[in-house]
């Protein structure tokens, strides 16, 4: 991840140990680009009796330098206490969504066709991952997220959606791990095209998926999703999944 960030900041302070006074590292942040959202700060905070005030250094020094960004908040490496004080605010969720793999039939719109990725040239696999771009918590995709095995996927049970063209409109990637004997699929939320996003695409992603992983035995899913909006949510909801983890995505003002 350090080789992908534009720029980081240190905040050190200085400590006695074994007697000595020593400067010691007390937070890190760097900062990665992201398309659509300025960047997103990696790194955090050590616990300590000044991690408010570090933390809010440490992200008022990175403001300053890239402008817009935003974190993970997930209480352990950025707290948001100090971020809602400096005026960041939520503006969406990282969430693990679990769950028998729904059983549901959902047809793609006219004039698009599921394929899995391993059939799909490189070109329609990088427009397919490039959906998901737009969306807080993404950053850009490299031609090395178009391989096969990338992100530990399985190519032939990743479904990418092709548009009349050939153009890579939407994507859905999954594995199956085995956790103490038994398949469980794994899986991104599905990313659809923007122009496509009022369709039922992303269901017809999902639903072909859910139906590969029950033809190879997995009776359960885990599904990680990245700025999805309250709607996407309420569909997964509403086809049986349920969060199981969720973290805050907050934005600087």
């Amino acid at each position: 991840m350090a080789q992908s960030c534009a720029a980081a900041w240190l905040v050190s302070e200085v400590q006695l140990l074994d007697g000595q006074a020593r400067e010691v590292v007390v937070g890190a942040a760097g900062a990665r680009p992201s398309p659509a959202h300025g960047a997103e700060l990696l790194g955090g905070v050590f616990a300590g009796p000044r991690r408010a005030e570090v933390t809010a250094l440490l992200v008022g020094a990175a403001y300053a330098g890239v402008g817009r960004a935003y974190v993970f908040a997930d209480g352990h490496l950025f707290t948001p206490e100090p971020l809602l004080s400096a005026g960041w605010r939520e503006v969406g969720a990282y969430r693990r969504l679990e769950g028998r793999p729904p059983y549901r039939a959902a047809p793609p719109p006219a004039g698009v066709i599921l394929r899995a990725l391993a059939e799909t040239p490189v070109q329609a696999r990088l427009e397919a991952l490039r959906t998901f771009e737009d969306r807080i918590g993404h950053h850009a995709v490299t031609p090395e997220a178009a391989q096969d095995g990338a992100g530990g996927f399985d190519p032939q049970l990743s479904l990418v959606a092709l548009d009349e063209a050939g153009r890579g409109v939407g994507v859905c990637r999954a594995a199956i791990d085995d956790e103490d004997g038994r398949p469980v699929g794994r899986l991104d939320a599905p990313g659809v095209a923007l122009a496509w996003r009022h369709t039922g695409l992303r269901a017809a992603l999902l639903a072909g998926v859910s139906a590969q992983l029950r033809a190879r035995g997995a009776a359960h899913l885990s599904m990680d999703s990245w700025g999805d909006t309250p709607e996407e949510l309420a569909h997964d909801l509403g086809w049986g999944l349920h969060v199981t983890g969720e973290t805050p995505l907050l934005a600087s003002p």
